[in-house]
């Protein structure tokens, strides 16, 4: 995501007025922010796709649950199943614990609920004195994310290669800590600019492109969780 400098964010009532020419060919803020605002769109867009194909992949292998490996329903010491390894399973793989997952989307939720708020503070006028703690504490919840993601990572009750839901709920995981660590660094990129007053006097404009960001990991990772723990 582009990092601009406040005096070119567009103000209320900013328009495109054409191409500057003072020394050499240069674009005017409010068209440079427009392709800003298109290209934070297409980088959702593509991370759109990849999260429809997670969604794909899951049902996919959920429903083909070849020899009983979803989550080794049929699996006993009569009828053993085999991990990653060629080892045997003898027993049903026990599903993650649901409090743990949408805890995790809880809190990715609430981050983006502060950045959002932060927008809308800044899109009202409101000062570094305001802006700086919504900001803050976006970060403050999106590290919380990380942090309970890490440690439902070290009390599952499975590992990686116990069959086909372990694997694709691990893999689920590693993509949420990716996203929040995004979102981490953009909402700690964000606060440091309002701190020294980047967003004061209606100066808004990359408090609205770190909401988008924001906001469509909380929705994905909101979907992956109650797909997760509703469609094991």
């Amino acid at each position: 995501m582009t990092v601009i400098d406040s005096s070119d964010t567009p103000q209320q009532g900013d328009a495109p007025q054409g191409h500057a020419t003072e020394g050499g060919h240069h674009e005017t803020p409010a068209q440079r922010h427009q392709k800003e605002h298109m290209a934070t769109w297409m980088f959702i867009g593509g991370d759109a796709v990849f999260f429809a194909l997670e969604i794909f992949f899951w049902f996919y292998l959920r429903s083909l649950n070849t020899t009983g490996m979803w989550i080794g329903a049929k699996c006993s010491k009569l009828n053993p199943c085999t991990d990653g390894l060629g080892n045997p399973i003898t027993h049903p793989i026990p599903k993650a614990a649901i409090g743990y997952t949408l805890g995790v989307a809880a809190l990715i939720i609430v981050s983006a609920a502060f950045i959002w708020f932060a927008e809308i503070q800044g899109r009202d006028g409101a000062s570094r004195k305001a802006l700086t703690p919504l900001l803050g504490l976006g970060v403050l919840f999106s590290l919380a994310a990380i942090g309970l993601q890490f440690y439902q990572f070290q009390v599952l009750p499975f590992t990686t290669i116990d069959g086909t839901y372990a694997s694709v709920f691990t893999f689920f995981m590693g993509s949420n800590i990716a996203h929040f660590l995004l979102v981490a660094t953009i909402g700690t990129g964000l606060m440091n600019r309002a701190r020294i007053g980047k967003y004061d006097n209606h100066n808004w404009y990359q408090l609205h492109l770190g909401r988008l960001f924001a906001v469509w990991v909380a929705f994905s990772c909101a979907v992956l969780a109650v797909l997760a723990s509703f469609f094991a």
